[in-house]
């Protein structure tokens, strides 16, 4: 594993990468700690601040004319301004991809993610992460959902069926999925491939059994974004960790190798 976390190539996607201009993604996760850390210092109720993202994201218009300087000051223009110099590094591509998405699909909410909702989701995922970090590591059961994309496209997979959804075989030293599910494992998680498995079933465990109920996710930002939303509307804690980039099928009409930041899934599973 060392290997690995050590030696893995940057990726580019589609309209994100977590590398920028490094050939690490060190750098992303330092610099949206200080993001959160300067906002929290100024706004120090996270909850209020994160339902402030919620309600923000979705104001595509306004986010794009803060930075024509055209909207009033307030809390919102404040953060986009503060946080834009450093996160476009991140976002250079979702301009070339809007402009050639057809218009059809712009009525995808995902695929039509604008650079201004991308900064805000980046910083909505950290501090979503902050807010349910301790209530998450104490749920009774735990589960992480993985993307299929994560997997080592030079064999063939083996993942089986199991309970909720598809289990990793950890079968190939190059998957990031068996890397992920050994870490996740190490930490009493149970991961599963998301492909099949139906959300509502487990949000039966809560009410059923009256035990506690955590979820963390990896996926592509947009769609991570989405997942951690919805954990929020039914009150179970989640975490969440964004893959290096969006590069599957959805995005590229087929899939890409892709990775995620091993060590910070350690930190933020680790007590």
């Amino acid at each position: 594993m060392k290997t690995l976390r050590s030696g893995y190539s940057p990726v580019n996607g589609k309209t994100y990468s977590l590398f920028g201009k490094s050939d690490s993604t060190s750098e992303y996760y330092e610099t949206i700690r200080m993001l959160a850390d300067n906002l929290l210092e100024k706004n120090p109720g996270i909850r209020e601040l994160v339902e402030n993202l919620i309600s923000f994201s979705s104001k595509k218009r306004a986010l794009r004319n803060i930075l024509k300087n055209q909207e009033p000051d307030n809390i919102m223009s404040f953060i986009i301004r503060l946080i834009d110099p450093h996160l476009k590094k991140y976002t250079e591509n979702t301009e070339e991809h809007l402009r050639t998405l057809p218009v059809y699909k712009l009525w995808d909410r995902r695929l039509a993610t604008t650079r201004e909702q991308y900064h805000l989701y980046m910083l909505e995922i950290e501090l979503t992460n902050r807010q349910f970090a301790d209530e998450f590591k104490r749920a009774d059961k735990k589960i992480a959902l993985l993307p299929y994309c994560l997997q080592d496209f030079s064999v063939k997979c083996k993942s089986e069926k199991n309970g909720f959804d598809y289990q990793c075989k950890q079968c190939s030293a190059r998957c990031f999925q068996n890397h992920a599910t050994e870490i996740l494992k190490t930490h009493h998680i149970e991961p599963y491939i998301w492909m099949e498995g139906d959300m509502k079933q487990l949000a039966k465990y809560t009410y059923t059994e009256k035990r506690t109920f955590g979820v963390l996710g990896i996926a592509c930002i947009p769609e991570l974004i989405w997942g951690m939303r919805n954990c929020r509307k039914n009150k179970i804690p989640v975490a969440g960790i964004p893959l290096n980039a969006n590069r599957c099928v959805r995005w590229f009409g087929e899939f890409f190798p892709n990775s995620v930041d091993l060590m910070e899934l350690e930190k933020l599973v680790s007590d």
